[in-house]
């Protein structure tokens, strides 16, 4: 075990070794990335303010076609959506209707069987007082 521990010493000792060796300043790979990223951000703010005076007509013609079509989108969404009420009134009106006429129909039906009902009654009675006489 005494060697175990000696081998693992000896290898911290040969990573401290190197880094003895290297002297200077050391920077990682990720903070170059940072660095240059960074740059590349202030070169960006720098360019947008410059380009805005170019690009800004453009923006505003952009902008005033985008509000144009919300405001179309709104008018049609609520021509849309009008229709749709309509339609939707008129077929409760329909159905309304449908059930009204299928009510009217049931009492008429319920009139004309009463009406048969007391003709027979009334031809019974009348055939039974033949019969007796």
């Amino acid at each position: 075990m005494g060697e175990i521990v000696e081998e693992k010493g000896e290898n911290k000792n040969d990573e401290m070794g190197k880094e003895k060796q290297m002297g200077g300043f050391f920077i990682s790979k990720r903070s170059l990335y940072l660095a240059a990223g960074g740059a590349l951000g202030v070169l960006a703010a720098f360019g947008i303010g410059k380009l805005s005076k170019r690009l800004r007509p453009a923006a505003v013609g952009v902008t005033k076609e985008g509000l144009a079509f919300r405001e179309w989108l709104i008018a049609n969404y609520e021509k849309v959506k009008e229709d749709i009420e309509d339609i939707v009134a008129e077929a409760k009106h329909a159905q309304q209707k449908d059930f009204h006429a299928a009510a009217e129909t049931a009492k008429k039906e319920e009139d004309i069987l009463k009406k048969v009902e007391q003709m027979v009654e009334e031809a019974l009675k009348q055939k039974s007082k033949t019969e007796e006489a």
